[in-house]
């Protein structure tokens, strides 16, 4: 049996007339409406998830904030017998859409409370618990897709390729009618601003086959013939022009209208921008040739601030601030001033004795010593040659430092310049800067086989770097803060040469991506690669008997360093690499201690890996969530030879995940099976650095399970 639908429904025409009479047949019964609903679940059902399920119904169970509606609290909802018969209706048809045309509902309410019994009035109320029982059956599979009229445009073929409907599935029709839209776009990308869709699908109930077909009529090629621009009162409509980038005589391209509609936005003089066709006149005179785009806004403040505070294991407290004053001194320029602080409680002059409690994570890196702060000004002149161009300007001072470690003192500026090639962002930046970086003596020592002090003292010394840095990014992602379909690409070339300005010389590379793809049902698979490298310049220092020597430096907050909570998570923040330890002798009245440091080396080549599935909860699924997860990575070390790896680590673990409006908390442990990373041990004695052994495992660790597992808090997935 064959049916064949273009515009009419008559099948869900049917159920929805069944679903009226069904309203009509109780309205006669008396109702329960003093009952209310403790609970709706489903069963049986796999295609359609409990959340899309549980939103295409009338009855619903209670509501409020979910740690009430755990322990039985929230507003409950009075059970209405009526919508609950249309409910079971409701399921049906969305499984037609679905695509399973045979799927039955049955359902189960259970009744507790209440005089009215099973069958009463339930005069003195009670509650009802809701149980839709679901069996699928056999979904109907699309067998083809056909698209009529588009071959003088682009390949019918390569169009089916990108509309959501796919050959082999069930067939949906959400995606139906989505595919429609999906070719409209992309002939509204082209040139044609009126397409005409005729869609239709015949399905065969027999064999459960489906064929879909979209019958295109382009309508006329169009150019943009004007331009009208209402609503502002502070931008100049030559400013607005240059922010949107669409002028008479382009040709028409709903896509071009849509960022420059973003552009607006961004510019941040607009709390509202809406771009498109006027819809009153469409036409300019009456030719079909020319459309009229009309452009719709309201200003936003000029001057706005932001400000915030909050706390992280590593960062413990931190505060943040901006100031944005948009279209300064006109032309759609953006002054921003922003200012950050961390480690306050950890670090002079906030450190208000909370290091060894609040902020433990602390207590034994010596670069907390001081405050980390970033100060900048940027000023940003967008929509440079119709949109194709953005320069910006900044001047900046930070104090930086990272974990065991380095700590990086800098002042300077940047001036950067943004082009999109196609569809992605490249950026072009020059960084001047005067900088300083504070290691660990024994970084010195072995990474830069430089062990006099005086000569380690110049290396700590301000110095001039220059780089001259090339970036392209890619972010198409469903969401910036937990995704769940997309993609994100980006690299970055970055060399400081004396060419430049720089005193000290460096290249380097660094590429990153991620494929996020969703599963159904709440569930993702999500996949990152990372590598890089980079190579040593050269730099001259003088010894303590005033020699000049030239070594290959790197200066340590340009290298690479693995492990933590955003890395390879079997082990702590920068401690999968290449480690020195360094003993301390603290004498004081009466006392003498002797304790065992570690200092992070970092390297000159990474490649890391993580795989991660990420679930719902079985309960609260929107609120809970957890995370199966591997990671791995490898380090590279620059020697005589050539770069030498240390080995590849690999750590499988664990997550917990909650919901919250900054992104999902994180609780991970991951297992980690290695030993100790072995390293050097030095011993200070006054101001030298005396080598103990060559291969010191590290501090003596148990066996035990607890021993093998590393905890990490953070918020925001790992990638």
């Amino acid at each position: 049996m064959y049916e064949s639908h273009t515009v009419s429904r008559p099948a869900e025409a049917v159920l929805v007339l069944a679903a009226l009479s069904a309203g009509r047949l109780v309205a006669q019964e008396p109702l329960e409406r003093e009952r209310t609903v403790a609970k709706v679940s489903f069963e049986g059902n796999r295609a359609v998830d409990d959340y899309t399920l549980g939103i295409s119904i009338s009855t619903s169970g209670p509501r409020g904030f979910f740690l009430f509606t755990m322990f039985g609290g929230g507003e409950r909802q009075p059970f209405d017998e009526a919508e609950f018969r249309r409910d079971v209706l409701r399921v049906q048809l969305l499984y037609r859409r679905f695509g399973y045309f045979e799927a039955r509902v049955d359902t189960v309410v259970r009744r507790t409370g209440g005089s009215g019994g099973s069958g009463g009035s339930g005069a003195s109320g009670g509650s009802v618990r809701v149980t839709f029982r679901i069996v699928e059956g056999p979904p109907v599979i699309l067998d083809s897709v056909v698209v009529i009229g588009v071959d003088s445009i682009m390949p019918p073929a390569r169009l089916v390729r990108r509309l959501p409907l796919r050959e082999g599935r069930p067939f949906n029709r959400f995606a139906f009618d989505y595919s429609a839209d999906t070719i409209a776009a992309a002939l509204r990308d082209r040139g044609y601003p009126f397409p005409e869709i005729f869609r239709s699908y015949t399905v065969d109930r027999v064999t459960r086959l489906a064929r879909a077909e979209f019958e295109v009529v382009p309508g006329a090629h169009a150019r943009v013939g004007a331009v009208s621009i209402a609503g502002s009162r502070n931008v100049t409509s030559r400013t607005i022009r240059r922010a949107l980038g669409v002028k008479e005589g382009d040709e028409f391209s709903q896509r071009r209208l849509l960022e420059g509609q973003l552009a607006l936005y961004r510019s941040d003089l607009f709390r509202y921008a809406s771009v498109g066709v006027h819809a009153d006149s469409p036409l300019v005179g009456g030719v079909d040739s020319l459309v009229r785009v009309s452009v719709q806004i309201a200003d936003a403040p000029r001057a706005r601030l932001r400000a915030g505070a909050g706390y992280g294991t590593v960062d413990c407290g931190r505060t943040s601030a901006t100031f944005t004053w948009a279209n300064f001194t006109g032309g759609a320029r953006r002054l921003e001033v922003t200012s950050r602080v961390s480690k306050i409680g950890a670090a002079d002059p906030f450190a208000w004795g909370l290091k060894n409690s609040l902020c433990a994570a602390l207590a034994g890196d010596r670069f907390s010593d001081r405050i980390n702060f970033f100060n900048d000004m940027t000023i940003t002149q967008p929509a440079l040659l119709g949109r194709r161009l953005s320069v910006s300007v900044s001047l900046f001072a930070e104090r930086s430092s990272e974990f065991n470690a380095y700590e990086r003192v800098a002042t300077g500026g940047v001036v950067s310049m943004g082009v999109p090639v196609g569809r992605v962002p490249l950026t072009l930046a020059y960084r001047l800067e005067r900088r300083r970086t504070r290691a660990d003596d024994a970084t010195f020592c072995i990474a830069f086989d430089q062990c006099d002090a005086q000569t380690i003292r110049q290396l700590e010394e301000y110095r001039r770097q220059a780089t001259l840095s090339l970036s392209v990014s890619d972010a198409r992602t469903n969401s910036p803060l937990d995704p769940s379909q997309g993609r994100v690409y980006s690299a970055q070339v970055a060399s400081a040469q004396p060419a430049f300005g720089s005193e000290v010389a460096f290249t380097k590379v660094l590429a990153e991506a991620a494929w996020y793809r969703s599963l159904g049902r709440g569930w993702v698979a999500a996949f990152r690669v990372r590598g890089g490298a980079v190579r040593a310049g050269d730099v001259t220092v003088r010894d303590s008997a005033g020699q000049a020597t030239t070594i290959r430096f790197i200066p340590p907050s340009e290298r690479f360093y693995a492990g933590g909570p955003t890395s390879v998570r079997g082990f702590g923040r920068n401690a999968m690499g290449p480690i020195a330890y360094v003993i301390d002798t603290i004498t004081g009245p009466g006392q003498q201690d002797t304790t065992v440091r570690s200092s992070a080396l970092g390297s000159n080549g990474i490649a890391l890996a993580n795989v991660e599935l990420r679930a719902p909860s079985p309960i609260l699924p929107r609120r809970f969530g957890f995370s199966l997860f591997v990671d791995a990575g490898q380090l590279w070390e620059d020697t005589p030879g050539g770069l030498a790896p240390s080995g590849v680590r690999v750590t499988p673990g664990m997550g917990l995940r909650i919901a919250t409006p900054l992104g999902p908390m994180r609780l991970d442990v991951a297992y980690n099976r290695y030993p100790n990373t072995p390293g050097r041990l030095y011993r200070v004695v006054g101001n030298q650095l005396n080598l103990i052994s060559g291969a010191y495992a590290g501090p003596p660790r148990g066996t035990g399970l607890g021993d093998r597992l590393m905890w990490h808090f953070s918020v925001g997935q790992a990638f």
